[in-house]
């Protein structure tokens, strides 16, 4: 980082460039910034020592760079104004200084994640302020100094992942005043009878989870009188579950997962009645699931998967998670000042069932840091995303919880009763013995995930389950339904896998258009009943199948009959197809493009994704849209053969290419790599956007499609080229982009978005709005690009297609859950554009605060309001100061937009009209008082 503050030093308050990817050395950098409090360089690359004048500072935070060497006792020789200290997750070495008790305000210590070994300093124990101490993941000697109990006011105490082992110390028996206790992943063995800690009055968060404990759980934990969240996961624990731990009227989580537990599951945790969580998988549990956990009725996430269960489904459980509302009334009562990064990471991998979406795209966001924010919203009952109403569009932000009881022995049929557990999203029975019909009332459960296979369920496929309109993942297979597959699960539109191989009796046909056409054919092996589209069975994708256990000869018999029908069938169908073609002429023979009345641009008249599918052929298909001929030829000497040394960048779904046509056209070729059926799907969508228009996309700030070619497996597009490059580039350069450039790119992205949200019929949605997504002209006019994402929508507002979009820190809260995309979607990443271009700061880095969160905390709630002494240190010092006020209201408008809710952000005509005003303000103004929009 190389910069300087000129006239501003003296006066800067307030300094934060967390989450950037600064280089460089720290120290001595903030000597003459004088008045300087509050100094936040997280998530950056800074490397070298650390500045030696943080202690003047109150909160100093370096977390999350590659800063080295030892703290020197020196730092800390003078006064020390520090009331928050963060080092955590750098290279520091060493032991930590005992001088560091000179900091006699300090009320958090982070050294989280770092190389410290030797002895904690006993001095520590002087700062009697102190309330969070977190040392976790060093190696510090497992002798824990005395002097450390005379911190009566220590309420958070983490020294996991120190390879302690042995015994646990017998001295954290006595901090009586600790609150949290973690000790994850220290391979201890014993000594949680004889430490103390079981009778620790005032602990209630617990983490012993990631040891060796052996032996049996133990009873007296059950009498700690403040506990709510125990962890003993991933441990040696055996024998059976104490009846005692049904006494614990406040527990909300209970992770006893990852042992060795034998025997029943005690009927008498029936009375938890504030259970939120009660994950007890991968033991050796038998027995069968006792009816009085039905009358836990605040437990939304159940996970008893792979154990030895057996017996039936109880009735009774149906009733859990029906009154959740009163525990997570008590939690948002209770302010916990506890800092981000606790240890609640390890806790939420293990509650995230990761191999499923939403729940997947959950997984993939955390950070040590957002957990702390994930984990509050959890336990105060607000939803990580919407869950459908089960046969309606409407979304909810309800919260929704998982019943997990795969892998066991259950029997019987499924409780018709199960139609009323409305508040579960995810239901996985798989690989187990249940049997029977299904109720028809799953289809009122706004399932995202619902897994049957490898079970024996017999009788018709419920009709009713076509009303999770939200369903992502749907898996019937190696089951024994019969009768006319139900057409209605082809209105399952956001299925993203779907299976229901190996059910031999299931008949009927599956439509050659919509959601189900999508699946490749091991989707539907082992049904030789069932009619498939010829494209899913000739896909070259499609290997052929292997005989398995599995296929009875019946089976076998029926296959080879209604192959016989097929042929026929294809035959017949191929004479009547191969006369209508020497008299019709393809449509993709000569695009083109319709213009309706009022500047509507009428892109769905040109292609259907109804018909069959010409994508699969290996015919080389060029289609210009410009009207300048181009062969595929001229594709392939333009980028010299697709070459290494034309590339000039990698995005969206491919490979981006460089060359110049016969014409002398400079050119932009998007080679997409994704292969199968999934590949297909991805270029359907996008040419059937963009063939609509045969002329191109006619607007001044969309990159011109000149046209595409299919050969095969081979998909190509060919854009104009953009001599400026990607304003990913220079988004965080000061220089290159002063606030002047700012605000044109935010107008003309607003425009286009302005063109396709409101000016073209039906509306569409691009699904990845972001700075690399917009590419600059010779003039530096920006234009969008990428339509790779881009979807027709209709006046309803939801998309035709249900892949996957999006780019994490851009991505509209509501997606997580439905993969919906919408207006309101694209305004959200504008929004998070626009505050990128207002701060130079970056979407998301891993750090502690998304820009989102960190603009809304800046512009709702900063210490000292909103003025110069807040702005992000990139902006001051360089062009951008001279447009600070503007670029406080472009930050205001980027908050509007990324409302939490999509029917408070405003549309892109509102959004434009806004930034026009701000374009035109003339003479300064005061950020804390707007102009109206």
């Amino acid at each position: 980082m190389k910069m300087s503050f000129p006239g501003i030093c003296n006066n800067l308050v307030v300094a934060n460039v967390s989450s950037n990817n600064f280089t460089g050395r720290i120290d001595q950098y903030f000597d003459e910034c004088s008045n300087l409090k509050y100094l936040d360089l997280s998530t950056n690359k800074f490397s070298g020592d650390v500045w030696v004048g943080f202690t003047r500072l109150r909160e100093f935070s370096a977390s999350e760079n590659y800063l080295s060497g030892a703290i020197l006792p020196s730092i800390f020789n003078g006064s020390c104004n520090l009331v928050i200290l963060d080092l955590s997750l750098n290279n520091f070495s060493g032991g930590v200084p005992k001088e560091i008790s000179n900091c006699r305000n300090l009320v958090s210590l982070n050294v989280w994640g770092n190389k410290f070994t030797g002895q904690i300093p006993s001095e520590i124990g002087s700062i009697s302020s102190l309330q969070s101490l977190l040392f976790g993941n060093n190696s510090f000697s497992r002798v824990i100094p005395e002097a450390l109990l005379n911190l009566s006011n220590l309420v958070f105490l983490d020294l996991s992942r120190n390879n302690f082992g042995g015994d646990i110390q017998d001295i954290f028996g006595r901090f009586k005043q600790v609150e949290i206790l973690v000790l994850h992943s220290n391979s201890y063995t014993g000594g949680i009878n004889t430490s103390g800690i079981l009778q620790l009055p005032n602990v209630y968060r617990l983490d012993l989870s990631n040891n060796n404990f052996t032996g049996s759980l133990p009873v007296e934990i059950a009498k700690m009188p403040s506990l709510k969240y125990l962890f003993l996961a991933h441990n040696q624990f055996s024998g059976t579950i104490p009846p005692e731990y049904g006494n614990w009227q406040q527990l909300q989580a209970l992770d006893l997962s990852f042992n060795r537990l034998t025997g029943s599951i005690p009927a008498t945790l029936g009375k938890l009645r504030s259970l939120l969580w009660l994950m007890l998988a991968n033991n050796s549990l038998t027995g069968p699931i006792p009816r009085e956990l039905g009358n836990c009725t605040s437990l939304l996430w159940l996970n008893l998967s792979n154990n030895k269960l057996n017996g039936t489904i109880p009735s009774e459980l149906t009733n859990i998670g029906t009154n959740a509302g009163p525990t997570f009334e008590s939690n948002s009562d209770i302010k916990y000042e506890i800092v981000a990064g606790s240890g609640e990471c390890l806790a939420m991998k293990r509650w995230i069932p990761a191999d499923y979406p939403p729940f997947s795209f959950v997984y993939t966001i955390l950070t040590r840091k957002s957990c702390r924010s994930i984990w509050d919203r959890l336990l105060k009952g607000n939803g990580l995303f919407p869950i459908c109403v089960a046969g309606s569009a409407v979304r909810t932000l309800q919260i929704s919880g998982y019943v997990q009881l795969s892998g066991n022995q259950l029997s019987g049929q499924v409780p018709p009763e199960i139609g009323e557990m409305r508040n579960f999203s995810m239901m996985n029975l798989a690989v187990n013995q249940l049997s029977g019909e299904l109720p028809a009332g799953i289809g009122q459960l706004p399932l995202v995930v619902f897994n049957l296979s490898k079970n024996s369920f017999s009788g018709e496929i419920p009709m009713e389950i076509g009303n999770s309109t939200c369903m992502q993942n749907l898996d019937l297979s190696y089951n024994n339904f019969s009768g006319t597959f139900p057409v209605s699960l082809n209105s399952l539109t956001e299925l993203s896998k779907f299976n229901i191989s190996y059910n031999p009796l299931i008949s009927g046909v599956i439509p050659s258009s919509g959601q189900l056409a999508t699946f490749e054919k091991e989707s539907y092996l082992g049904d030789p009943l069932l009619t498939l589209p010829s494209f899913i069975t000739n896909s070259p994708n499609n290997s052929t199948n292997k005989t398995t256990g599995n296929q009875k000869k019946p089976a076998k018999l029926g296959a080879n009959l209604v192959f016989l029908v097929l042929v026929l069938t294809f035959l017949i169908c191929g004479i009547f197809s191969l006369t209508m073609c020497l008299f019709m002429k393809s449509p993709a023979d000569e695009p083109q493009g319709y213009l309706l009345p009022h500047n509507k641009y009428r892109h769905d008249l040109a292609s259907s994704s109804n018909s069959s599918s010409p994508w699969l052929s290996d015919t080389v298909k060029v289609i210009r849209l410009d009207k300048t001929a181009f062969t595929h030829a001229d594709i392939l000497k333009a980028t010299g053969n697709f070459s290494e040394g034309r590339i000039i960048g990698r995005g969206g779904f491919g490979t981006v290419y460089q060359g110049v046509l016969p014409d002398g056209r400079e050119v932009a070729v998007k080679k997409l790599q994704r292969e199968g059926l999934e590949g297909e799907r991805e270029f359907r969508a996008e040419m059937e956007v963009l063939t609509g228009n045969g002329f191109g996309w006619p607007h001044p700030n969309l990159v011109q499609l000149h046209g595409w070619c299919h050969d095969g497996s081979e998909k190509i597009l060919v854009y104009e080229y953009m001599e400026g490059g990607s304003l990913e580039d220079i988004i965080c350069d000061k220089v290159r982009l002063r606030w002047r450039r700012r605000i044109d790119v935010a107008v003309d992205v607003a425009r286009a978005l302005v063109f396709l949200h409101h000016e073209c019929f039906p509306p569409i949605v691009h699904r990845d709005v972001k700075a690399s997504n917009v590419l600059l002209d010779k003039d530096g006019k920006a234009r969008v690009t990428d339509f790779g994402l881009a979807r027709i929508v209709d006046a309803g507002d939801s998309h035709v297609s249900t892949m996957v979009a999006g780019t994490v820190g851009y991505v509209a809260p509501e997606y997580g859950q439905t993969w919906q995309a919408t207006t309101k979607g694209d305004v959200y990443s504008y929004g998070v554009l626009a505050m990128e271009l207002a701060t130079g700061r970056r979407a998301v880095d891993g750090g502690e605060e998304c820009l989102v969160e960190w603009a809304r905390r800046v512009m709702g709630n900063g210490r000292l309001g909103f003025n110069r002494s807040v702005m992000p240190v990139v902006l001051m010092g360089s062009g951008l100061v001279d447009g600070a006020e503007e670029m406080c209201e472009l930050l205001r408008v980027g908050i509007k937009c990324t409302a939490e809710a999509p029917q408070s952000r405003p549309n892109m005509k509102e959004v434009l009209a806004m930034l026009i005003k701000i374009a035109n303000i003339q003479g300064d103004f005061s950020c804390g008082s707007p102009p109206s929009f």
